[in-house]
Parts: C-alpha cells; structure tokens; sequence
C-alpha cells in the first residue's frame, strides 16, 4: 500500500508540515516579527493561563519533532541533514515567543537552556541565548506609568536625555540608556507591570507540580530546592536588595582587580526601578566576534573566575553567571552586571562548604564527603550511587587538581560535565538545597569558559581568594 506523506502531515500545525526550508534572513525577519508582536503584550499574572500556554509550548515543539522524524522516513541524508536545522531554528523562534511573553520565571527557564554549549542544536542555542540580553522589550508605553509610580515623575522630567528604547531586555524587566542632569551616562532598569504576581504564579505552579512526589524519599530534598527557588525569585523582583548586592559586591573590587561592578544611584532606585552607571562595551557575543588572541580570552577568563570566587568567599555568590551579565570594557577591564540572583550563605551552609572544599586539595575521601552533606549511609553504601557521585565530583574538581592553567575550551569536558549531573539525577543522588545555586553558578561559569576557549589556573586562584578570606576573618 502507497502511503501519502500530505496524509502523514494531516493535523499538524502548517509552520511544521510546510516543506520549505527556513534560512537565516527569513528566521532574522520572524524573530524580528516576534519582538514586534510582544512589545504591546502585558506579562500574562494567572496561573492556569501561564500554565496553558506552557502546555501548549511543549505540545507544539513535540510535534515539530514528530514531523522531522516522519520526513526522515522519505529523505536522503543531506535533505534530512537540512530538515533538522530548519526544524531546530523554527522550535527555537516558538520557544522565544512562548517564553517570551510569559517572561519571568518562564524565560529563566529558556537563558537556562540558553547557557548549554554542546547540549541543544546549535540553531536552538545561538537564538535562546538571545534572552540573556535581547528578549522581546516591552513596548514603553506599558512601562512608564511605573515610572511615574516609583520615580514621582515622568523620565522627560527626571533624566536631562532618556532613550525610550531598550537597550536590554530580560526575565523581569528591561533597561534603558539615559543621562543623569549632572551629566553621569547610566542604565535604568524597569521592572515590568505585573511581574512580580506572574512569578508568584508560577511559583503555585511549581508547587502544584511537584506536589506528587511527597511520598518519595527524596521529598524533603525536592521540597528544599523548591523553596530555595521560591526565595530567590522573590529576591530578585526587588531592586532594592539587588541595589544593595550591588554596592556590597563594588567595595570587594579596586582598580588593581580590573573588575567593575556599577554604581548605584539611590535617588533614582527604588523596588521597582533599578538606576545604576553605565559601563560602555561589547557583551561576550561582540567579543568573540572580534576573534580576540588566547592571550586576551585568558586574560577575561581569569578575571571572571577571580570575581566568581571573591563574591562566593564573601557568602554573597553570584549565582547567575551567564554570557548577558559580562562587559567587556575597551581598556581591558571586566565588567559585571545584574546582581537579583545572589545567594547569600548562612554560617551554617559555610561551614558545610568549608569542610567539603578539602576534596579539591584531596584530602578527603567521596564517603567522607558524602557525610559532610548529610547523605544517608544506605546511599553511601550504594555502589551505582557512589560511582554516579564520583564521576560528578571529579568533573567539578579536576581543573583544581590541575597544575597550572586548565583548558576550559577543551572539546567534551562540559559535556562531561552535564553527562555526570544527568547520571547523578538518574541515580537520585542528592545534595542540600543550598546545592541547587551553587551548581547553576558552576555550570554558568564553565559555560562561559568553554565558550571563552580560555585557560585559566582556577587552583591558584582559589586557593589566593580563600587565603584573603581568611585573613579578612583574622582582622
């Protein structure tokens, strides 16, 4: 019996059946369609329709996978080789308007996917790593009733020169170029209408889906994660903490550092409006277009990893390390931005870390470490979970076992990296819930190294930022 492929197709959306291919101009004019389309749209506040549309989002990049793997059934390796990447760049486009709109913890999730070099295609990964910088801005007519709110005034009146359009747009707000009247260029960051209430939603959401898993073992694990999850998304819609992380994180830097986290202005910030200095250079895409020498990509790495480990030694860790959070200033200095994400340490939760650190320095045993954790002994006493917690830490660990500078470009070690932790979740092996941001903020540095290709000496690096902490405590 002859089959009919037009039969095959018969029901899916007409974006997937189409069989023409989609190339970089047309994805360039669809994206730019996309940000259009968002601009006027408010950030959707209710559970079930943040829900559905999640739902839906999934629904449809599923069967855009169904129909690519139907087509393979009917074509050569180079049609298939095309049919995948047109396949990859549409999912994308969906996944930037779908998350796009929901915004909040919704596109989190997306820069999340965004940060994974040699994980998603590479049509996926170049175009969600857009949200970092480039979401789709909100129209600002939508935001400036905020301003008055928040500033008392409209932004023709506060700032001598205001550019309505966004220069960056994110998860929670997006920021505009202005100039103060005494002359200072700064960004001010806008949270947007409602965000706080749609990140409120879906964190019901969250809860509600998870709630399944109160019977298992790892319940309480599940539940402490979730609510350190709860509690930084609550950090972050408050621009009043973040402008405190700020000026905390700005005394632990001096010129010698070459690191330069922005000025805050506290006239012009409140919970809602965040205006900070303006730091003029390319973010890590604009650098690396510029096909910077080694010695130069060594240079920033190494400044990324002495800021990473000043602020995670100060109990304030910057947990949200992606390629939007990096200037790369012309005079060679490094330039850090954003600072919602912070996890701040207890003693309780540093005293954990500072026991667990001699595994760098190996002079502790997996077992022992394990312990320090809080890790049940039957788990210990399991051998598949003591090989899958193995092979986790000692990818964390070997750049510190390393002598010398370590090669963060190398091809396979962050995928090593991202192979041991989905190993280490099938065997169910388990950590604190401080664990949660600790790990993202690992995994975002070394995102960035490898997409650096830098080589980085991270064990004396450590060990110089843990010697000033310590001498700071002697003090």
């Amino acid at each position: 019996m002859k089959t009919n492929l037009n039969d095959l197709f018969a029901g899916l959306p007409e974006e997937y059946s189409s069989p023409d291919v989609l190339d970089s101009d047309d994805a360039r004019e669809r994206l730019q369609a996309i940000f259009a389309d968002l601009a006027l749209k408010p950030v959707p506040v209710g559970s079930l329709k943040r829900l559905w549309t999640l739902g839906e989002l999934s629904t449809q990049v599923t069967l855009a996978y169904i129909a690519l793997w139907m087509r393979g059934w009917f074509a050569d390796a180079e049609t298939k080789q095309r049919s995948e990447m047109d396949t990859n760049l549409r999912v994308a486009l969906k996944m930037i308007h779908g998350l796009g709109y929901l915004r909040g913890a919704a596109t989190k999730l997306g820069q999340a996917f965004g940060s994974l070099p040699e994980i998603l295609p590479e049509q996926v990964l170049s175009t969600l790593d857009s949200l970092h910088a480039q979401a789709p801005p909100m129209h600002f007519s939508l935001l400036r009733e905020m301003v008055r709110n928040e500033l008392g005034r409209d932004p023709s009146e506060i700032f001598a020169d205001f550019d309505k359009q966004p220069f960056a747009a994110a998860s929670i707000g997006q920021v505009h170029r202005a100039t103060l009247k005494s002359g200072e260029d700064v960004a001010v960051k806008i949270q947007y209408p409602g965000i706080a209430r749609a990140m409120e939603a879906d964190l019901r959401n969250l809860m509600a889906l998870i709630l399944p898993m109160r019977l298992t073992r790892n319940w309480e694990n599940v539940k402490g994660s979730c609510l350190a999850v709860q509690d930084m998304l609550r950090q972050e819609v408050d621009y009043i903490r973040e402008a405190e992380n700020m000026r905390q994180a700005r005394a632990l830097f001096g010129p010698e550092d070459g690191i330069l986290v922005p000025r805050v202005y506290d006239e012009y910030s409140t919970a809602k409006v965040l205006t900070s200095e303006f730091l003029p250079g390319p973010g890590l895409k604009e650098f690396l277009a510029a096909n910077p020498d080694q010695s130069l990509r060594d240079e920033f790495g190494r400044k990324m990893l002495v800021a990473w480990y000043r602020l995670f030694y100060s109990d304030h860790s910057h947990s949200d390390p992606h390629s939007g959070n990096y200037v790369f200033l012309r005079d060679g200095r490094l330039g850090i931005l954003d600072f919602g994400c912070v996890q701040h340490l207890t003693a309780s939760e540093r005293e954990v870390l500072d026991r667990g650190e001699a595994i760098f320095d190996r002079k502790i045993t997996l077992e022992e470490l394990l312990r320090v954790f809080g890790i049940p002994e039957s788990d210990i006493a399991n051998p598949e979970y003591l090989a899958a917690s193995r092979r986790h830490n000692e990818w964390l660990a070997v750049p510190l076992w390393n002598e010398g500078p370590f090669d963060f470009g190398e091809e396979g070690f962050f995928r090593k990296g991202v192979e041991s932790l989905q190993e280490a979740m099938s065997k169910r092996v388990t950590a604190p819930p401080m664990y949660l941001y600790l790990l993202r903020s690992i995994f975002g540095w070394r995102a960035l190294g490898f997409r650096l290709r830098c080589r980085v000496d991270q064990n004396t690096i450590r060990r110089t930022e843990l010697a000033r902490r310590r001498n700071r405590l002697s003090h």
